[in-house]
């Protein structure tokens, strides 16, 4: 998966991502949005997706890395979500630190 999404209106969005690898456990994930960059681990398996928020401005790019060994499926789906319905970090591109 490499894609640059569009990002209008008002309402935040979620994309929700998950993998199903045969001899991979983990995936990167990596979020950027301008200077902006975030990578995260997408545990391949799990029952459920891993879920980042992302808020409403310019296009932005998900981009998981390639697996040289091993074989297997991304599944991915970007939602827009209600402002209050955001969980808890708001921006999960710029990071909300720890």
């Amino acid at each position: 998966m490499n894609k640059t999404f569009q990002a209008p209106g008002k309402r935040w969005y979620r994309l929700d991502i998950t993998c199903d690898a045969r001899g991979v456990e983990e995936l990167t994930l990596t979020l950027t949005r301008g200077d902006a960059e975030q990578a995260y681990g997408i545990g391949c398996g799990d029952r459920e997706a891993d879920q980042f928020n992302i808020p409403p401005g310019a296009p932005f790019t998900a981009r998981v890395d390639t697996v040289r060994s091993g074989t297997g499926l991304v599944l991915w789906r970007l939602n827009t979500i209600a402002p209050d319905d955001v969980d808890g970090c708001d921006d999960d591109i710029d990071g909300c630190g720890g």
